[in-house]
């Protein structure tokens, strides 16, 4: 087998595991661009944190789990533990539900979820969807950050509903930095994808850079979409997206914020998508197919500053003994 086979092993087609949807959504897509998004997101959210009345939101829940699909034998607590549906939003996998990849070389899945498009960052440009593609330098807000990544690779991940909606770290490292970028709320499902040019670059985000060793800087890239109630960072309970005249705010942390591999970095109120994104010659990603699921802990790629460390040194091999002569 070689290096990445193993990284493939419980990456499954989309269309084996229920994701793939025949119903044209592109009506969505149009009528959402003609809407309030934050105004629509943030009372979405007010409704997600309401405890009361209790049978109201037993039943909300309920519906929700079953229309989803959520698989809540993975979950921490059962469906009448969490009280209100953003809690259930935000569970916590039960201890055991997830593996992370313990090899040292492993850059791991930061979320459970499908993959949309993975590559090279090349002309500082990502793949959207074939045929569209968008700028790095957009993305981050940031032309000067965008160019250190020139020639890295790039997996963009996608999170349904039905999805744990934590996300962690790829590599163990620190967080020096985090960016709040505010925008639209478009929905980030297929048709939107396909048919919204820059939709990754336009939406809301929360970048987190991860500074490892030997992975180099990571860029998560925690992107808003609609009905998103906010996205926040565990380790920092001032910063989250979706407020109100909130503009572009940068924050850095002296000292950093250490994480390890498989840490909790932030969370999605609902689905939404994350965009991983690496310097060149740092990582390796296994070949993915578009719809492919994957999930939080497995691995993606080798982090080859890790990997080369690894390899055995070839012994010496020594000459016959000498005795010197006085």
């Amino acid at each position: 087998m070689n290096d990445h086979g193993a990284a493939t092993q419980g990456m499954v087609p989309v269309s084996q595991v229920g994701y793939d949807s025949r119903m044209d959504r592109q009506w969505v897509v149009d009528l959402v661009e003609r809407l309030p998004q934050g105004v629509l997101s943030r009372g979405w959210g007010w409704i997600a944190r309401r405890r009361h009345p209790r049978l109201g939101v037993e039943i909300l829940k309920r519906v929700f789990v079953k229309a989803a699909g959520i698989d809540m034998t993975e979950a921490e607590q059962g469906t009448r533990d969490y009280s209100s549906l953003e809690e259930l939003f935000l569970r916590r996998l039960r201890p055991g539900a997830r593996r992370i990849d313990p090899d040292p070389t492993a850059f791991v899945c930061p979320v459970d979820g499908r993959v949309g498009q993975s590559g090279r960052v090349t002309n500082g440009t990502l793949l959207q969807v074939k045929g569209r593609s968008y700028e790095l330098s957009a993305l981050l807000g940031d032309a000067k950050a965008a160019a250190r990544f020139e020639g890295g690779t790039y997996v963009t991940l996608y999170l349904s509903p039905r999805d744990y909606h934590r996300v962690h770290s790829p590599v163990s490292g620190q967080v020096a930095e985090a960016v709040v970028i505010p925008g639209a709320l478009m929905p980030v499902f297929g048709e939107a994808v396909s048919t919204v040019d820059e939709l990754f670059a336009r939406n809301e985000r929360l970048i987190t850079y991860v500074d490892s060793p030997d992975a180099g800087r990571v860029a998560m890239v925690k992107v808003g979409a609609m009905m998103v109630g906010k996205i926040t960072l565990a380790f920092d309970p001032t910063i989250h997206t979706n407020r109100a005249g909130q503009g572009k705010r940068q924050v850095r942390y002296d000292p950093p914020r250490m994480v390890q591999k498989g840490a909790e970095l932030g969370a999605f109120e609902m689905g939404s998508t994350v965009v991983a994104v690496t310097e060149p010659g740092c990582v390796d990603l296994v070949k993915m197919e578009t719809g492919t699921a994957v999930r939080m802990g497995q691995r993606l790629g080798v982090v080859v500053g890790r990997k080369r460390k690894r390899r055995p040194t070839s012994k010496k091999k020594s000459g016959p003994a000498t005795t010197s002569k006085r």
